[in-house]
């Protein structure tokens, strides 16, 4: 580099924040849009498309810059517009629902388009007046290496930042702030120190006007469905923003905008509780459970109060937290922290029953839905045990897609499956309703045991209806693997119907 010694380390500031908030910006961004769109593969596909696209009009834009007007000045101002984008783009957050018409693949794109391709396109600019400031003939390449390797090195920095220091413990408008604030430094610093005192003066009032509109905190209330939520309680996390509402008697838990589990009169009010426990109680009240996905501990709950040994493996320990202390969850459960593969790989015992019900807000990660997954889970079922998989599907049109294909990588991987679709039946709806789907592999007896646990009116009826839901579905050609997997695009349908 051969600018003078002071303007390089000004420059190799600037150079390594800007790419520490291009990662921290892509990352947070997913924050954003999780509310509306959820956190599927159609989201981060888009925030990568946005990111890579803004940064190659950024990279574009400024070296048309470096060629008229290069020098620190410059760069000092892209990163105070990047600054205010960013403290923009946390405002207008709430705007992204109205993308959601164009569908979950156009509509993320528009979302993360309009909420971070402006301070984006202004940090991709930073690195090309960096190099054309720094660098003449004779070291323009040394100048570029150096350059872009310090920004590869602050994107990293901004990675481990994000997912090891913000968004565990901080909520994504106080991280968007800290952002911003990181941005504000190195113009702030430079219009007092190297800029007239009236410029700095300016510059400070300007980003600390917009740093008073920033949102910092939890969001009181939470939209879903259309009305919206008092909040309260909220645990940031690794894996998503769990938050508690309660209104008119009801409590419920969100992750991602989507309920997760719902408790009226300390009962359960979630239906497919109902369903899943009458399934797993059709021999009498089972010894011994295992349940992937925790959720709000409804389910580990109502068997745990009838005396079944129950161990869930939750991979979110924000989860277990929320459901023992809001929704009563019994110290009996056991509550295994990590991936439900890997742990119950790790598990010795067989269980009488098996439920899979782990959802990353609006659909199950799909690597819980392969062949070779649900062959681990169905290797833990003791003889004679069932094995029972919550999903939301339908028989019938788009939606139906990705119902064949689960339940042919069940059966390929566990033998026959019986299928109910106990909400569909029970309100009357269509074949093509989206709704709560129950896969189930056992044996059903010819006359099953009463249903052996409490619970409202309504969530009672819903477990006796369940057994007289049994469905079919065309057979699918497609198994789920490890290795193909489209199973989150065919699951648009699903993630629609729970949210909207």
């Amino acid at each position: 580099m051969s600018a003078p010694g002071s303007d390089a380390w000004w420059l190799r500031s600037a150079v390594f924040v800007a790419g520490a908030a291009v990662m921290m910006l892509e990352l947070l961004g997913s924050r954003l849009l999780a509310p509306v769109f959820g956190t599927t593969l159609h989201v981060w596909s888009a925030l990568i498309t946005v990111t890579l696209a803004a940064l190659a009009l950024g990279y574009a834009l400024g070296g048309r810059l470096a060629e008229r007007a290069p020098g620190l000045a410059a760069i000092e101002r892209i990163l105070a517009v990047a600054a205010v984008g960013t403290i923009g783009a946390d405002l207008l957050a709430p705007v992204a629902a109205s993308a959601y018409p164009l569908g979950l693949v156009a509509g993320p794109v528009v979302a993360a388009a309009g909420l971070l391709g402006p301070p984006l396109v202004a940090l991709g600019m930073v690195t090309p007046l960096a190099i054309a400031t720094a660098a003449d003939r004779r070291s323009v390449g040394r100048s570029a290496g150096n350059l872009g390797a310090l920004a590869t090195v602050g994107s990293l920095a901004g990675s481990l930042t994000v997912g090891l220091l913000l968004v565990p413990y901080v909520s994504v408008h106080t991280a968007l702030a800290a952002t911003a604030g990181l941005l504000a430094l190195g113009p702030l610093a430079y219009a007092a120190l190297r800029a007239r005192p009236g410029v700095g003066l300016a510059a400070l009032a300007t980003l600390a006007a917009s740093a008073a509109l920033v949102r910092t905190g939890n969001d009181p209330h939470v939209l879903y469905k259309g009305e919206s939520l008092p909040v309260t309680a909220a645990a940031p996390s690794s894996y998503g923003d769990f938050v508690v509402t309660e209104r008119a008697g009801t409590r419920s838990l969100m992750l991602n905008g989507v309920v997760q589990g719902s408790l009226r009169d300390d009962r359960p009010e979630s239906l497919y509780v109902y369903g899943l426990a009458r399934l797993a109680s059709l021999r009498g009240v089972p010894r011994t459970m295992l349940i992937w996905g925790l959720g709000a501990g409804l389910l580990a709950r109502t068997m745990a109060e009838a005396g079944v040994s129950v161990t869930v493996v939750e991979i979110d320990p924000a989860a277990e937290r929320l459901a023992r202390a809001h929704f009563g969850l019994p110290s009996t459960v056991r509550v295994v922290i990590g991936d439900a593969r890997t742990e119950t790989r790790r598990l010795g015992e067989r269980y009488d029953v098996v439920v899979l019900d782990a959802f990353a807000g609006d659909a199950p990660p799909w690597h819980l839905l392969t062949r070779e997954a649900l062959a681990e889970a169905a290797a833990r079922v003791a003889p004679g045990g069932v094995l029972a998989l919550n999903f939301v599907g339908a028989t019938d049109g788009p939606a139906a897609r990705a119902t064949s294909a689960i339940v042919a990588t069940l059966t390929a991987a566990a033998g026959p499956v019986t299928l109910f679709a106990p909400t569909r039946v029970f309100f009357e709806r269509p074949p093509d309703d989206v709704a709560t789907m129950l896969a189930f592999v056992g044996t059903l007896p010819a006359q099953p045991a009463p249903y052996p646990f409490d619970g409202s009116m309504l969530g009672l009826r819903y477990a006796e209806r369940t057994l007289a839901a049994r469905v079919d579905v065309a057979p699918s050609a497609t198994i789920l693997t490890d290795a193909y997997s489209p199973l989150e695009t065919w699951l648009g349908p699903a993630i629609a119907a729970m949210r909207y």
